[in-house]
């Protein structure tokens, strides 16, 4: 990660920017940071328990993923962490909905707060979704990664949250500057996030 900041330095000034945006709010990188928040400021469990239930969340929604992301890299099968090739992102996305699912159940089962066991289950579920579309076409992934958290951080934090989803726009305005999706990619990804998580929360409430 360090090396890749390293590597933009030498681009244009707004390529840099963009860059460093897409890199920062990386949808795997957004997982460890919503967790983060849902387990350690939700009301309940002692802090030994929530920090047993933060390391379960980030090894089955970051550290499983990007090992085996970086595995895939290191085998040839990617050219970056970035997965911009549509059919290439077919296996990783693959893996890492066993890996959020198997994730689900441990914390479900472990007797986590709901929003963290509810926002796995929506990783699991709404990366389901985009893999199935990205047979036909390649939604924006970074937009939907940024939208579904933020929908999860709402139902537990209320109103506080609304003026950080102006990062959806900022994440997606990088990814069509750096050409890596078209417009509507980046729309597609960012309501379905909005919207399946939304939909997915309110059945865990009611």
């Amino acid at each position: 990660m360090v090396l890749y900041y390293y590597v933009i330095m030498e681009k244009p000034k707004p390529d840099r920017i963009f860059e460093s945006v897409s890199i920062t709010f990386h949808p795997i990188t957004n997982a460890g940071i919503a967790f983060l928040l849902l387990t350690f400021f939700s009301e309940g469990n002692s802090i030994a328990m929530k920090v047993v239930y933060f390391l379960i969340a980030l090894l089955f929604s970051m550290i499983i993923p990007y090992v085996y992301i970086f595995y895939l890299k290191k085998r040839g099968y990617l050219d970056s962490v970035d997965i911009t090739e549509r059919m290439k992102r077919l296996n990783p996305f693959a893996f890492s909905i066993i890996s959020y699912f198997a994730g689900f159940l441990v914390l479900l089962f472990s007797g986590a707060s709901v929003y963290v066991q509810g926002l796995m289950f929506c990783y699991g579920s709404n990366t389901l979704l985009v893999l199935l579309v990205t047979r036909w076409w390649k939604v924006s992934v970074h937009t939907t990664g940024i939208a579904g958290p933020l929908v999860a951080l709402t139902f537990a934090f209320g109103p506080v949250v609304y003026p950080f989803y102006l990062l959806i726009i900022i994440v997606g305005l990088s990814r069509i500057y750096l050409k890596r999706h078209t417009v509507m990619q980046v729309v597609a990804g960012g309501v379905m996030g909005l919207l399946l998580t939304s939909v997915q929360f309110a059945m865990f409430f009611s």
